[in-house]
């Protein structure tokens, strides 16, 4: 999940981050992320065409793309491609996310039958997750760092269909029946909490209660990403104009990110991503910040006009793609670096 704190402490480039906040607060937007395009495994189609989502936050990231002809799980490890391929039978597989102790989760796709069926990797290859009675299919979400694997299941019909939670300790899956309109489970945080989306606002799920986020002076509220209790996403006063990045801290108080319009990811020391806004266009530019601290844009990677972040990982560092095309359609992976 945007996941596990390495637990030794801050490590290099979270501490140069620190510092560098702490001592020139003014002169924070100028911190530099640099870019580095992962070299891809060979038989992968040359434009990535896929996803860096995960990592361990100990230097490993492993994402999805394109390799002879399939979309494959890819991990890199000291900066070299490992395939990890895709599990028996299927055709198609999406890392999704990855927990401090190296446990990939994903969602894999049999073209045969469209089935859809939720995994997890791990160092002993990949294991599927049963979906429960009654249900036609499960994706998976997150895993949290003690190894709780989120995702959704999909009734036949729509209205059964909720949030599941596979415990780490391999006990009876828990359901959430959805309750709200148009709720979807996105994260899990260390303690269990689950953050949803749904129609008006975020929501927070823990041991059978809800709670919404709310911002003073916006309407909608949107999470995208917790840890440790604290969230970050958006909130709008129902117009693009009135669209504003946001935290919340672990007590449910709101802070707009000074210069954003949405956040997407944070580590555990609080390093966030997230877009500015450009006038005139859809798409953002991607940027950080340290608490509620501006920290810098990330740097365009080489001649790539579109580039994204998807995580922020507990060693300080983004990973995401980058494309000469639209970049739902994936791209290469990057992983950017504060400059030192």
């Amino acid at each position: 999940m945007n996941k596990m704190w390495a637990r030794s402490g801050v490590l290099a480039t979270v501490a140069i981050a620190v510092a560098a906040l702490a001592a020139v607060p003014a002169q924070a937007a100028q911190l530099s992320w640099q870019p580095a395009v992962l070299p891809l495994p060979a038989g992968a189609d040359p434009a990535g065409h896929g996803f860096l989502k995960a990592s361990n936050g100990r230097g490993e990231y492993t994402g999805s793309f394109i390799v002879d002809g399939k979309l494959q799980v890819v991990s890199w490890r000291g900066g070299k491609p490992v395939l990890r391929g895709v599990p028996d039978g299927f055709e198609w597989a999406m890392a999704e996310d990855e927990n401090g102790a190296g446990t990939v989760v994903g969602t894999a796709i049999d073209y045969d039958t469209g089935a859809f069926r939720s995994f997890v990797l791990d160092a002993t290859g990949f294991h599927l997750r049963e979906t429960p009675a009654g249900y036609r299919e499960a994706q998976t979400t997150a895993v949290n760092a003690r190894g709780d694997v989120l995702g959704q299941v999909f009734g036949e019909d729509p209205a059964r269909n909720g949030a599941i939670v596979w415990p780490a300790d391999g006990g009876a899956p828990v359901i959430i029946p959805a309750t709200h309109q148009y709720e979807i489970p996105l994260n899990i945080d260390d303690d269990g909490t689950v953050l949803f989306s749904s129609y008006e606002s975020g929501l927070l799920w823990k041991d059978g209660s809800y709670r919404e986020l709310t911002a003073p002076g916006f309407r909608y509220t949107s999470g995208s990403a917790i840890r440790n209790g604290v969230v970050v996403g958006s909130a709008s006063d129902g117009t693009v104009a009135g669209s504003r990045a946001m935290r919340w801290n672990s007590a449910g108080v709101a802070t707009v990110l000074p210069g954003g319009d949405a956040a997407y990811a944070l580590n555990r020391a609080g390093l966030t991503y997230g877009t500015a806004p450009v006038p005139g266009s859809f798409r953002g530019t991607p940027t950080t910040w340290f608490g509620t601290t501006p920290s810098g844009d990330l740097r365009q990677p080489g001649s790539y006009p579109s580039y994204q972040a998807s995580q922020v990982t507990d060693n300080g560092t983004f990973a995401g793609i980058a494309s000469n095309g639209p970049l739902d359609e994936g791209g290469v992976p990057v992983v950017w670096r504060l400059a030192g």
